[in-house]
């Protein structure tokens, strides 16, 4: 009776470890194809001149299904990637993410996009990488739409954040705020995915074998990332 027990235990765990993985993988494929829907939308806007430059982008954040409430004082909360540019001018292999926050406005409502966040430069986003494992975020998009409202601007500022609409309809993103937002590095998803636990620095620095999701993030991420090099 006493080896049923520690074979269901041992089942049990198998079964949680491959949940836990198959889920992972799952948030690194809906986040490059939400990146390949932005880069394709951008690329449509060179034809209004109104292209956002993104080859001096250094870091990205991806969260899928960010949920934001509220009445005047408004919260958001969802769970993404991050990568970024490391020592060696390469793209790194995905670190697991919490992004919380909330601010005060003239906002109400409940809406679920999905986010994009870019940083221009390795200072902008180092809290996450140097230990700390934490980001606070208390900035403004200077972006403030695409379309018949589009900014002309082509320059990012330092960081930048942008909503991608699920309509139907093609080339549609649009800027948007961020007030008081938090982002933390979620090392339990993030040691799922790669199976083992890793320093932050070596994942940074591309020490986990590329998975298949992995290099089809990067092959997304360099398709709009370094074509302008």
């Amino acid at each position: 009776m006493r080896n049923f027990f520690k074979l269901a235990l041992c089942l049990m765990l198998l079964s949680s470890a491959a949940f836990a993985e198959l889920t992972q993988n799952q948030r690194v494929k809906t986040a490059l194809n939400i990146l390949d829907t932005f880069g394709q939308d951008n690329e449509k806007l060179a034809e209004k001149n109104r292209k956002i430059n993104l080859k001096d982008v250094k870091g990205i954040v991806i969260i899928p299904d960010l949920v934001k409430s509220g009445f005047i004082i408004s919260g958001h909360n969802g769970s993404g990637i991050f990568v970024a540019k490391n020592d060696d001018n390469e793209w790194s292999s995905p670190i697991f993410v919490d992004f919380r926050g909330g601010g005060i406005g003239a906002q109400a409502g409940y809406q679920s996009s999905d986010l994009i966040i870019l940083f221009k430069s390795s200072r902008s986003y180092d809290g996450l990488v140097n230990g700390k494992g934490t980001l606070d975020i208390s900035v403004d998009a200077a972006i403030m739409g695409v379309g018949e409202k589009a900014a002309a601007m082509t320059d990012l500022p330092e960081i930048s954040a942008f909503g991608v609409s699920k309509s139907k309809e093609r080339g549609i993103f649009f800027g948007v705020s961020l007030n008081a937002s938090n982002l933390v590095i979620n090392m339990q998803d993030t040691n799922d995915y790669y199976e083992r636990m890793y320093a932050i620095e070596d994942i940074y620095n591309n020490s986990p074998k590329d998975s298949r999701y992995t290099k089809k993030l990067k092959e997304i991420i360099n398709k709009y990332f370094e074509s302008e090099k």
